[in-house]
């Protein structure tokens, strides 16, 4: 594996506006270390970081402004060299070749570094930006497959799966006018959200879980019921012509665009054309898309996808079996600009099958800052 290139930590700061006082207990962390003084202007200063913590990012209206505050609150609880260790150079390698599927200990190096390695008040500060990131619909997604890996971690292997067994980076400087992206990924869940002078994308978008559901305090836990139900009401409204004309020829073991496989589209689209189908059922297709795009934060991806002339152009496709239930199970959504993958995979940790599932955007993956 080459080297790869990082930037250096002495980033310019984006200062934040005064935030309104209900607004300080949700964006307000502590201090980043004991030699820590803060400022009568809400801002620490520590003598080991090239960084200012704010705590009024959120008084920024603009989302990429809000996103560079809260990154350099991340950078600002960090010394030098750890700072140095969470920035990299924007280029190809970097974005592509450091994600995985598999978890944070296994053969695919991450770039960033992980929450379980942070102090107390860097994980605060990365897991409100993470949060930021996402809609409230997303934070429930990220939130419900982290909390599948604990699960996996108590009824498994805690020193491989865990909440916390995520990692966070940038990739480019975090800047509210040139490229960046903000990376976190782990063992079931990894976004990519990607900025150049506002929002521009959440992909590649893989989301994961094992187990699919449990019992927990006499709760249950279902992160991916939204994306997996709303694929089973869209082929349920299919006639049984509908359904066949959907139907793939060949079977799919895992997702076909995953990572390190960029750009692996299929040079014909398959499956069901969606100009084909009633009112009724568009609106289903536009709910499978929203049940992915709608994790991310101002993009715009979800509308984009989902006008009438991006659904003209879209099919939608499933393989070996449509009930998103049996293992090899398959589904697929295929638009100009959109492409969603589901399967059921067999289990890893546990013995029931678990999913995997994907969302790219086939010009904006990675912010759209190279070709596939």
């Amino acid at each position: 594996m080459t080297t790869r290139l990082k930037k250096s930590a002495q980033l310019p700061l984006i200062l934040c506006m005064a935030a309104p006082l209900a607004l300080l207990s949700a964006c307000s962390s502590s201090s980043s270390s004991d030699s820590d003084d803060i400022t009568d202007s809400g801002e620490t200063d520590d003598s080991d970081s090239a960084y200012t913590y704010s705590s009024e990012c959120f008084a920024n209206t603009d989302q990429t402004e809000l996103m560079v505050c809260l990154a350099n609150n991340v950078l600002s609880t960090l010394d030098t060299d750890e700072a140095e260790s969470m920035v990299y150079e924007l280029t190809e390698e970097n974005a592509t070749d450091y994600w995985s599927n598999l978890p944070l200990q296994g053969p695919v190096t991450r770039n960033g570094i992980s929450l379980e390695d942070m102090s107390a008040d860097a994980k605060e500060a990365a897991e409100v930006l993470v949060d930021a990131a996402l809609s409230i619909q997303g934070q429930g997604t990220m939130d419900g497959i982290r909390a599948a890996d604990t699960y996996l971690g108590e009824n498994g292997n805690s020193l491989v799966y865990g909440e916390d067994k995520y990692a966070l980076a940038f990739l480019g400087t975090p800047s509210a006018s040139e490229p960046w992206i903000a990376e976190f990924s782990g063992h079931h869940y990894t976004f990519f959200a990607s900025f150049n002078g506002s929002p521009v994308g959440a992909t590649p978008y893989f989301v994961a879980v094992e187990p699919v559901s449990w019992v927990e305090d006499g709760v249950t836990h279902e992160p991916m019921a939204l994306h997996k139900q709303s694929f089973v009401a869209l082929f349920d409204s299919l006639s049984a012509t509908e359904l066949t004309a959907a139907q793939l020829s060949e079977a799919y073991d895992d997702v076909l665009v995953g990572p390190q496989q960029d750009g692996d589209y299929p040079e014909t689209s398959e499956g069901l054309a969606v100009s084909t189908l009633s009112d009724a059922q568009r609106a289903l297709v536009a709910a499978v898309i929203d049940a992915y795009a709608g994790d991310a934060n101002e993009t715009g991806q979800s509308a984009a996808y989902t006008t009438d002339e991006s659904l003209d152009e879209t099919y939608i496709a499933w393989a070996s079996y449509s009930d998103l239930e049996t293992q090899g199970s398959y589904a697929r959504i295929d638009g100009p600009d959109v492409w969603i993958e589901f399967t059921v995979q067999p289990g890893v940790v546990l013995s029931d099958p678990h999913y995997h599932s994907i969302w790219r955007d086939k010009e904006l993956d990675y912010g759209g800052n190279f070709d596939f």
